[in-house]
């Protein structure tokens, strides 16, 4: 019998489990939304259902380190001198991680964070270790599991020895699970580097370094292994050793998976809503600093204005010409918009974050999933590429293209790497659009798909067109106001998101709440 489980379904909810619902020394199972109580697991229930190196190494052996720092320690008492979970990385990140030390400085939470990997290779890390301290407890932990595959999610509360088994990747992907315990912030079941391009906002990196005089000092944290040891290109490492070759590899699990049963996919809406909807972002900023970009050119992301990952790199249609605006403009800007970086407890600094302007882009696990559905043939890229381009310039939170998932059959079939899941659900739209008003997402589409297999050409001068706007408009004061006013529309659609964690993710402005949306023309929609 287990102890009641709270009624908190977020990944809050490991850090309100009573100390005693945990048995010292011992593996429990809490999946939020699928287990109504924290239990205990048998060790036969264990071995059948974990499978990964963490816990087939350790737990499964009676071993139960309290801390970060104690993985590590037991992992290497675990393996041979050449074994790969001897190779790792460190990390650190923090919100507030590139905020300078001072008087006024000293008390803001600064959320600093470390990751540290084991098991480096072709497909990332078979281990990852978040923690705020690694002598201390409240660990979290990810594990690939050899035998089903994805990653088993781990927890400890406090400083006990109990860990939790809080589910695995897949159960990210289905009812009731969905979005719960720790699928709430991992959506996808992937792990998150939020941050995960140059130039890595928040991250200790080659670009911005997290300075010592910003580390704990009780406990004194300067000196320690894991600061001293980390990897000298920092958060460039997370990204092409760690973070994308996790996603790539969950990736193409999910999808082997999702197609074993004859290539039959029972609920191709859960792939279609990383196509269509923003369920994650990424965050991606300026490579500029901030404070050295009067008189300069502040370079933007051309992210921000459209999805040229998944319309350019993926599906090869016109690339954007790089965005800028003249430091002048984006100094002004700070002025009148009253632009301030904020922990919401007193400190306060007016100014925008480390790297000028900090917006949300699609994230990088949205595009491998676009990736793999058209290289297993589910999706043609004709679909894709009238699905992307349906209001193409608002490439996150398009309540538009999202309204699209309303016409997404409710059946695929995969066969030798082929489906008429796209025919279908184009001609769905394209029927569905003679009962739609004028402007309707559904005509939008409907006018590209009519275009047929030669579409390539008319996309381009739509999307040149666009550039050209643009371009045009970041030459001009009222412009780029227009374009940070759609900026902090975008930055108030994250902050309510779980990944969100404090005030410091984004610079503050006195832009008036409302959600705005960008035209063709370059214009800027409000409501």
């Amino acid at each position: 019998m287990g102890s009641p489980a709270p009624t908190d379904t977020s990944c809050a909810a490991f850090r309100r489990l009573p100390s005693e619902a945990l048995r010292p020394g011992a593996v429990h199972r809490f999946v939020v939304g699928e287990d109504d109580a924290v239990r205990v697991l048998t060790g036969e229930e264990a071995a059948a259902e974990l499978a990964d190196p963490f816990a087939t190494l350790l737990l499964l052996r009676g071993v139960f380190p309290r801390t970060a720092g104690e993985v590590l320690d037991e992992l290497d008492r675990a393996t041979p001198a050449d074994d790969p979970l001897r190779q790792g990385f460190f990390f650190l990140v923090g919100e507030g991680s590139q905020i300078p030390m001072s008087a006024a400085t000293a008390s803001v939470d600064r959320r600093l964070r470390f990751l540290a990997t084991r098991g480096a290779g072709p497909d990332g890390a078979e281990v990852l270790i978040s923690a705020f301290h690694p002598d201390e407890g409240d660990v979290e932990l990810m594990a690939w599991d050899q035998r089903t595959g994805g990653f088993n999610y781990f927890q400890t509360v406090g400083a006990t020895s109990a860990w939790v088994f809080a589910g695995n990747s897949r159960h990210a992907l289905r009812a009731p699970t969905q979005g719960k315990g720790p699928f709430e912030s991992h959506l996808s079941g992937n792990f998150v580097m939020k941050e995960l391009r140059f130039p890595w906002l928040h991250w200790h990196s080659q670009a911005a370094n997290v300075l010592p005089s910003v580390l704990p000092r009780d406990p004194p944290l300067a000196d320690h292994p894991w600061v001293t040891g980390r990897d000298p290109r920092g958060a460039l490492t997370c990204e092409v050793a760690v973070a994308k070759p996790g996603i790539l590899r969950w990736t193409r699990t999910r999808f082997q998976q999702l197609l074993a049963d004859g290539g039959v996919v029972e609920d191709p809406a859960r792939v279609m809503v990383q196509v269509l909807g923003t369920p994650s972002v990424n965050l991606i900023s300026s490579q500029t600093e901030s404070r050295a970009a009067a008189g300069g050119v502040v370079d933007l992301p051309q992210t921000f204005f459209v999805d040229s990952e998944g319309l350019t790199e993926v599906l090869g249609l016109q690339e954007p010409p790089p965005f800028t605006v003249s430091g002048d403009l984006y100094t002004a800007n700070l002025a009148s918009f009253r632009v301030r970086l904020t922990d919401g407890r007193g400190f306060e600094r007016a100014g925008d974050t480390h790297f000028a302007f900090a917006v949300p882009e699609r994230a990088f696990e949205d595009r491998a999933v676009l990736e793999e559905a058209l290289r297993t043939g589910l999706l043609t890229r004709r679909l894709a590429a009238c699905l992307l381009m349906t209001d193409f310039p608002n490439p996150v939170f398009s309540a538009r293209r999202e309204a699209l998932l309303a016409h997404v059959p409710a059946r695929a079939v995969v066969t030798e790497g082929a489906s008429s899941f796209s025919q279908e659900m184009g001609d769905a739209v394209a029927a569905a659009a003679e009962g739609t008003p004028a402007g309707s997402p559904e005509r939008e589409f409907a006018a590209r798909w009519a275009l047929g297999e030669d579409f390539q050409a008319s996309f381009d001068a739509e999307l040149q067109d666009y550039y050209g706007a643009v371009t045009a408009r970041l030459a001009t004061q009222d412009g780029y106001d227009d374009v940070v006013r759609l900026a902090e529309s975008r930055r108030a659609r994250v902050r309510t998101m779980p990944i969100s964690e404090t005030p410091l993710l984004f610079a503050r402005t006195d832009v008036p709440p409302g959600d705005r949306t960008m035209r063709a023309d370059a214009t800027i929609v409000e409501g």
